[in-house]
């Protein structure tokens, strides 16, 4: 199996290098750029709960405008490894528990990704996964392409879910 880079909750990584980059999101959103005309990409894992609780955030001003910092500066930080903003290719990819009362902290955070891109011109393709266990998402930063699997305890099952991918 080909080594992967795991990101954690609250963090991204960049890279030009066909090395994938892999989060699990459990409540959490993954946002997935990508330059085709540079061939650099970078996955930035975001949180919408807390902690393990499964219990739904207060998704306070102070807690969007933290997401927003860290989305500044991973965009800042894709510009600065070569990436043309204009190029850009964002996919969104949420994990919404079954849990009574997640899908408004969810639709809040991908709410304001959605807005924070569109200000940018950027087309956004957004796909919201309904499961009662955490899927594991893998993106490709050199070929854009991005997977997503069920989990099971935390090993990836090799059924991959369906929807569109880059």
């Amino acid at each position: 199996m080909q080594p992967q880079i795991q990101i954690e909750a609250d963090a991204y990584r960049i890279a030009r290098e066909a090395t994938p980059l892999r989060c699990e999101l459990n409540a959490a959103v993954a946002v997935c750029v990508y330059d085709d005309t540079q061939g650099v990409g970078g996955l930035l894992h975001l949180r919408f709960m807390p902690n393990s609780k499964m219990t739904p955030a207060d998704l306070t001003d102070n807690t969007l405008s933290s997401d927003l910092l860290l989305l500044d500066r991973f965009c800042k930080d894709l510009r600065s490894q070569g990436a043309r903003k204009q190029s850009w290719r964002v996919q969104l990819i949420g994990h919404i528990p079954a849990t009574e009362g997640m899908e408004t902290p969810a639709a809040t955070l991908l709410d304001l990704l959605r807005a924070y891109f569109a200000d940018s011109r950027l087309p956004v393709e957004c796909n919201e996964v309904r499961r009662s266990t955490a899927v594991l998402v893998t993106f490709d930063p050199r070929e854009g392409r991005t997977r997503v699997h069920e989990t099971t305890d935390s090993a990836a099952r090799s059924a991959e879910l369906k929807f569109g991918s880059h």
